[in-house]
């Protein structure tokens, strides 16, 4: 892995968090990307690479990078915390599940590494309980996938969050290491378990410590590393909004377009929640409401009823506002067959994030949220096709062609693929995604187990045509046998 590149993402384990201006923090253990955020809160910073006794100053914030690197640290700093100071806790977890996942011949890490226990490495029950051997009142604990150095989810002890937020993250696996089971797939069973488990299994931690309240209510943030900068933007959920923040000072203009958006949406009579407020945006939660992508997905064993929603979204919200392709094609742009062209619907403003995860259903209307991107003259069709590719649970559960085909767009799947692609090539950081998707000498534990399988087929097979081998050969022994037979008759009967 190129870490030069993926270095700006190990901010963003502190990035998303609500430090006060201009106060007094001590960082333990170096990293630039790390000091370089907190100066953006503080000018007064003090990095060590680790404590002694002899320090007389007392710290708002004190920040421990790298927490499994250090041994009965929280004893030796909590000392120098003011009365309402707070001590944040980064630090990997000794059982987390990308440990489980993978297997590798560096022993350090992976399934190996669990055999042979490296001392230094802690549970997250561990770290809990040597902080309250230091006599601390309020813990507030964060789960961090893939791990701090490249956070892109993470998620507050005890939030009540859908198994789908999983799929925020990119499972970090190097190249020429065995994956042995998708692990977002097995973290969202595990979530439908019980959060609780998250305790157990999260690779890496932030845990927020003082003896004062607790000021941070998020729920769960997330971060969108793949995209190109000026569309990177930080999710935050809390109890009443998911808020979208610019990652950095290109994505500004992103929230100013998403304003743009939500004017026409709602010009366009279609019923959305957003609203922007200095430079972030606000998507205000439906209580005790599933998002449509969870209703769709629990929906999986009946198809007709996924395809009533399907029609009724389009003829609702989509169709309303479309045209034909004769009032519109001297903008079209698409490389697609006139014919093709011809039987589609299509939408001056082309809002092609109208998919189901961001969309709650109540009493049989559309209510949507969190609406990015807007393209023009898209068919109506295209954007029924994305809502059914991004029910991530339900690809995972169906046929998908049997869906396309009830809904009459099977024939434009490879068409919308297309479309599909460029659209998100425009936002994807291509050397980001390349490092961190695109493994090309990546195996799976059920490849190989297949590979392994042909291999014995094949050799049963070779087993197989050897016995008939032998069976021919036999016969052909007993043939010639009687054949010599009949000549020793015919030569005694000379």
């Amino acid at each position: 892995m190129n870490v030069n590149l993926l270095q700006k993402f190990n901010k963003n384990i502190i990035k998303w968090y609500p430090f006060k201006n201009n106060t007094k923090i001590l960082q333990i253990g170096e990293n630039k990307q790390i000091t370089e955020e907190l100066k953006t809160f503080s000018k007064n910073i003090e990095v060590v690479t680790n404590i002694n006794n002899n320090k007389k100053n007392v710290y708002d914030y004190i920040v421990i990078y790298g927490y499994e690197n250090f041994q009965k640290i929280i004893e030796k700093i909590k000392c120098f915390l003011k009365d309402d100071g707070k001590i944040l806790i980064i630090g990997n977890n000794s059982l987390g599940i990308n440990n489980w996942s993978k297997y590798s011949i560096n022993s350090d890490v992976g399934v190996t590494s669990l055999e042979n226990y490296v001392t230094n490495l802690k549970t997250i029950k561990q770290v809990k309980n040597e902080i309250k051997d230091n006599e601390f009142t309020n813990i507030n604990i964060f789960y961090v996938f893939p791990n701090y150095q490249y956070a892109e989810l993470i998620v507050k002890d005890g939030a009540n969050i859908g198994s789908e937020l999983f799929d925020r993250y990119n499972p970090q696996i190097m190249e020429n290491e065995v994956k042995v089971f998708n692990e977002r797939n097995v973290l969202k069973n595990i979530n439908k378990c019980s959060n609780e488990y998250l305790d157990l299994f999260a690779n890496s931690y932030f845990i927020e410590v003082s003896n004062s309240a607790q000021e941070c209510d998020y729920e769960f943030i997330s971060y969108n590393n793949c995209r190109k900068e000026e569309y990177q933007l930080i999710t935050i959920k809390n109890k009443d909004y998911i808020i979208k923040v610019p990652a950095n000072k290109k994505s500004s203009k992103h929230i100013e377009n998403m304003n743009g958006i939500i004017e026409d949406l709602k010009k366009d009579k279609i019923e959305i929640v957003d609203h922007v407020e200095k430079e972030k945006l606000y998507s205000k939660l439906i209580k005790n409401e599933a998002t449509l992508d969870t209703i769709i997905s629990e929906k999986y064993n009946d198809i007709d009823k996924i395809i009533e929603i399907l029609n009724d979204f389009k003829t609702k919200v989509l169709l309303k506002n479309s045209i034909k392709y004769a009032e519109c094609k001297h903008f079209i742009t698409l490389n697609m067959d006139v014919e093709k062209l011809e039987k589609l619907n299509f939408v001056r403003n082309g809002y092609w994030d109208l998919i189901p995860k961001n969309c709650f259903y109540i009493n049989n209307e559309f209510v949507f949220f969190d609406q990015e991107w807007k393209k023009q003259y898209l068919p109506v069709e295209f954007i029924i096709y994305r809502s059914i590719i991004n029910c991530y649970d339900l690809v995972r559960k169906v046929n998908i062609d049997e869906i396309l085909k009830k809904i009459n767009i099977l024939e434009y799947k490879k068409d919308f693929e297309k479309i599909d692609s460029d659209l998100r090539e425009q936002i994807i950081d291509k050397e980001v995604y390349k490092l961190m998707y695109e493994k090309n000498n990546l195996k799976a534990i059920d490849n190989l187990i297949n590979d392994n399988k042909s291999l014995v087929e094949e050799n049963e097979r070779k087993n197989d045509y050897i016995k008939s081998l032998e069976l021919i050969i036999k016969d052909l022994k007993k043939d010639n046998e009687n054949k010599q037979n009949y000549i020793d008759i015919l030569e005694k009967n000379k």
